[in-house]
């Protein structure tokens, strides 16, 4: 097998690596596997429909690196750009990077894994993932490779404060910002001091 991958999904694929998600650790991981392990199966899986992990999932206004991206770039691709960016050139970065070096054919978007378990007799990790259409597909790999970063994409940590069911005003999660939201001469209380509020 040489890693690539087909548009139909057996029942069960086997890959020496497999990485979940498609944000700037598992696209710098395949690059490094590509480049290093070039004998190496692997492949990604992202339960987003395109790249970029954080960077695609949050859209609310303004939303912009809180750190030097020279140092967030891969040191295989310096970032070029101003030090601070916003979520939409950090995107293209990234896609750029998918493209410079032929990632795109190993990566699997709309695939939320679901489950993991690691066979300590036959050493492999079975993993099964979600398609966005429901079909499930199951994978085997000798390496599970965790880059899907440390929260929900799908659902943001909101606390069950009391009164809230109460509450008559709108209440917005930055994880979920709709598009349509006006807020113009609103009064906004923030609730948090980290990079997404000062955003």
């Amino acid at each position: 097998m040489d890693g690539s991958i087909s548009s139909a999904t057996p029942a069960c694929e086997h890959f020496d690596v497999l990485i979940v998600g498609a944000g700037i650790s598992g696209i710098g991981a395949a690059y490094h596997l590509r480049d290093q392990c070039p004998d190496k199966t692997y492949v990604v899986l992202d339960a987003l429909d395109s790249c970029g992990g954080t960077w695609r999932t949050h859209r609310y206004p303004g939303i912009r690196s809180d750190s030097d991206l020279y140092t967030f770039g891969y040191r295989f691709k310096p970032w070029i750009g101003p030090p601070i960016a916003e979520a939409s050139a950090i995107l293209t970065y990234l896609e750029d990077v998918i493209a410079e070096n032929d990632l795109a054919r190993h990566i699997r978007y709309g695939h939320r894994v679901v489950h993991a378990a690691w066979d300590s007799t036959a050493a492999l990790w079975t993993v099964r993932a979600r398609r966005d259409d429901g079909v499930e597909g199951t994978f085997t790999c000798n390496f599970l490779w965790m880059g899907q970063g440390y929260y929900r994409h799908d659902q943001g940590y909101t606390p069950d404060w009391p009164g809230m069911a109460e509450y008559r005003g709108l209440i917005v999660h930055p994880q979920t910002w709709p598009d349509d939201l006006d807020y113009s001469g609103k009064r906004i209380l923030l609730i948090g001091s980290g990079a997404t509020a000062a955003t």
